[in-house]
């Protein structure tokens, strides 16, 4: 919309509102007006009325009625009665139905602005002595027919008025816009025209003097500018010849350099949505602990070991070249890497992303206290007309998850949108399917938990795995957000559960943890799939299995939660929680049932070091837990005084395998 139509759009809402106002205050004014009349009318008329029947001379029943008839036929009143001491009634009279004046005015005018018809009552007395009541109901037809003229003309003089105002602003807008057109526009293009002439000749060129005083700033703005537009046309030039000398490779990496690296991205998101092959995936990885990398291997070393990294990583891009061309990968800056993955579905995708994070991983440095460095991981697909802006965010909201979770894995985070490609959806399907229905395809990957204080292992995570057709195997952070897309993420959980149970039945003396997602208890038949699983295992081994829930899930749908965890528990397996620290207000809630543990981040642990606010908060979490008796969990950070903190605060610090 342009700014014309936006300021005429804008004036027009202004002056209908105040239009319509006024009208409204018009029209109940005069409503308040009449009905104040129609009560004034009334209390007048039963006043004079009852003074006159209180006069000695007019105690005469005859009498009486003559003068009560007199007001009543005036035919300004639907009833007047007259009732003695006891409640008899001594005179009424009431306007029949087809002699009653309706006014002019129409039903739905009447209905939208009702007037009252006030009904008065006073006392007739005989000097000191009171002989009866008089009561009466004045007729408002005629105030509604006063209020229905006075309104049709109001808004009459409204409507003409804002047809001439409509009509006049018209003409004004196009009367600017021919103005702008003449002086505006005619003098923007000069500024080409002398671009293409010498110093001399330019000094020569005058601009005419607007016609419109208004727009004498804007050509003097504009003549001012011309000089340094010249001017800077000139650096752009000389600039623009210097960036092309630039390599397009980071200095220490070897590796595309962020500036390549988007204009790459905005070369296939600005591709025709039509090209089928404008599709594909984005990656992005980051080593959380290059500060601390750098600290123990020197800034040297450091720089020798990205390079290192940057060869691994370009010797994977180079086996996938062949089935996927235009793989490209860059660093975007100290710590974050991005893969720019087009022309592949997902699957695919998902299984270059493995082989990248498994290519890492075997690279990670040992630091300080016998930890290694961490990477994180994200994974998004794009649709070509996406915008940068979209993806990058989403791509930056996996990589998040993937931090705040700490599992080491790939966090695939899809657009939702309708526009995701029907055969992506439909091999999704088919891969997801074929593993549930063919034994042996899911299987669990196993992660030992490592207690600092025994360096031993506890128990186990595990997550599921998936066997592709071509050998490959996906992760379940890969595979099991396109299984949520397609309702089947309770199938998988609950294949999870049952593999988990034929371990521990083979294990004895282990403990198995096994996570099971929020959206798979959002539906119905999970619950009994579980319960069942659950019961049929002996209760030796049901007891050695702890499903692991997110604490979000307390805040979404608690009753429901709470519910879960019940039967799970009476089933005889255990039930904590993972990620209470994103999830505060879940501490409100865990006192309702019994829970092997809860984990708390190490990230949130150690910025609570620097944040009084995150400090209490952590602290307050781990009294909780003490309180009721349940152990809590925390990854090891790298700071030794959160490590001192921590350890006097009663929580139990978890390292990662070697």
């Amino acid at each position: 919309m342009s700014l014309l139509n936006r300021l005429l759009l804008s004036v027009t809402v202004a002056l209908a509102i105040i239009l319509v106002g006024t009208l409204t205050w018009s029209v109940t004014a005069a409503r308040q007006y009449l009905d104040g009349q129609l009560q004034s009318e009334s209390d007048n008329a039963i006043s004079a009325l009852t003074l006159s029947l209180s006069q000695p001379a007019n105690q005469d029943p005859v009498t009486r009625e003559l003068l009560i008839m007199a007001l009543f036929d005036t035919g300004k009143f639907d009833a007047i009665a007259f009732t003695g001491l006891q409640g008899e009634t001594l005179f009424e009279r009431e306007q029949p139905p087809l002699a009653h004046y309706k006014g002019q005015s129409p039903d739905w005018f009447a209905r939208l602005l009702p007037l009252h018809a006030p009904r008065v009552q006073r006392a007739v007395s005989d000097g000191w002595k009171q002989v009866g009541h008089l009561s009466l109901t004045v007729n408002n037809a005629y105030a509604s027919d006063a209020l229905w003229r006075s309104s049709t003309r109001m808004a009459l003089l409204i409507i003409i008025a804002g047809l001439a105002w409509a009509l006049f602003v018209a003409g004004l807008v196009r009367w600017f816009r021919r103005m702008l057109r003449q002086q505006v526009e005619s003098q923007v293009m000069v500024i080409d025209k002398q671009m293409t002439m010498d110093h001399a000749a330019d000094a020569s060129m005058e601009a005419d003097a607007p016609d419109v005083r208004e727009l004498a700033s804007v050509v003097r703005a504009i003549h001012a500018t011309r000089e340094r537009v010249r001017a800077t046309a000139r650096e752009q030039g000389e600039r623009i010849e210097t960036l092309q000398l630039e390599l397009n490779t980071d200095p220490v990496t070897g590796l595309a350099n962020r500036r390549y690296f988007i204009n790459e991205l905005h070369r296939v998101l600005d591709a025709p949505t039509a090209d089928t092959a404008a599709a594909g995936h984005l990656m992005l990885f980051r080593q959380r602990d290059l500060p601390a990398v750098n600290a123990h291997l020197g800034h040297a070393g450091a720089d020798a070991w990205l390079a290192t990294v940057g060869q691994h990583a370009r010797a994977v891009i180079a086996d996938a070249g062949s089935a996927a061309p235009g793989l490209q990968i860059a660093r975007l800056n100290g710590s974050d890497f991005s893969v720019l993955i087009p022309q592949l579905d997902g699957p695919r995708a998902a299984l270059l992303a493995q082989r990248m994070r498994q290519t890492l991983e075997g690279l990670r440095v040992t630091l300080a206290q016998g930890r290694r460095c961490r990477w994180a991981y994200a994974l998004t697909d794009y649709l070509a007309g996406s915008t940068m802006s979209d993806v990058l965010a989403r791509l930056d909201q996996a990589l998040m998850r993937a931090e705040s979770a700490g599992h080491g894995e790939v966090e695939f985070l899809a657009q939702d949108s309708a526009a995701l490609h029907v055969a992506a959806q439909d091999q999704w399907r088919h891969i997801l399917e074929n593993a549930l229905a063919t034994p042996g395809a899911l299987t669990l990957q196993l992660h030992p938990l490592i207690f600092e204080s025994q360096l031993r292992a506890c128990q186990q995570e595990a997550t599921l795995a998936l066997r592709t057709e071509d050998g490959g195997m996906l992760t379940g952070a890969l595979f099991l957000p396109a299984a949520v897309r397609l309702g089947l993420s309770a199938a998988f959980d609950t294949q999870a559960i049952r593999l988990g149970l034929q371990r521990l039945a083979q294990h004895d003396g282990d403990t198995l943890v096994v996570r099971a997602s929020l959206p798979s208890l959002a539906q119905p038949d999970f619950r009994e799939q579980v319960h069942a699983a659950l019961q049929a295992a002996p209760s030796n081994v049901a007891s050695r299995l702890v499903l692991e829930l997110d604490a979000h899930a307390l805040q979404t749908d608690a009753e429901d939660v709470t519910e879960f965890a019940r039967h799970v528990t009476a089933a005889g397996a255990g039930v904590a929680l993972r990620r209470l620290d994103q999830s505060p207000t879940a501490l409100a809630q865990l006192h309702e049932f019994a829970l092997r543990y809860v984990k708390l981040g190490g990230d949130f642990a150690e910025q609570a070091l620097t944040s009084p606010g995150g400090r209490q908060l952590l602290l307050a979490m781990l009294a909780t837990a003490r309180d009721l008796q349940v152990p809590a969990l925390v990854h090891a950070p790298v700071n030794p005084q959160t490590v001192m903190l921590l350890r006097e605060h009663g929580a139990s610090l978890l390292m990662d395998a070697p």
